[in-house]
């Protein structure tokens, strides 16, 4: 990527991409994806074994609190198991858009050269 400094579209609200650094930080969006799948593959199986040892106790409160929690728990596991697959694909989708709007500037600036 040969961007050396912002690429600034004037005019349209002041938008600058520092493309270097918008790069770097889709690379550590996708980086964060792969380690939260890393340990959810490791905590994931722990955590469904111990839940598989913890009964509901005989009160209303442990019942009731069992109840919400498996509510939530089963969504909860679904959308951990999602997290890396999302991460990254927004990570791509940002690192696309960065070459996206350094090619187009790239243009952009040579076909300015070309009629001046």
């Amino acid at each position: 990527m040969a961007a050396p400094g912002p690429i600034r579209a004037g005019g349209v609200g002041d938008i600058v991409m520092y493309p270097m650094e918008t790069n770097a930080a889709m690379v550590q969006l996708s980086e964060a994806g792969k380690a939260f799948g890393d340990m959810w593959r490791t905590v994931g199986p722990l955590l469904a074994a111990d839940e598989a040892k913890v009964g509901t106790g005989f009160d209303e409160l442990s019942a009731q609190f069992r109840k919400s929690y498996n509510d939530i728990g089963t969504k909860l596991k679904e959308l951990s198991g999602e997290v890396e697959q999302n991460l990254k694909a927004m990570g791509a989708a940002g690192n696309q858009i960065v070459h996206q709007k350094v090619e187009l500037s790239q243009q952009q600036t040579a076909y300015l050269r070309q009629i001046v």
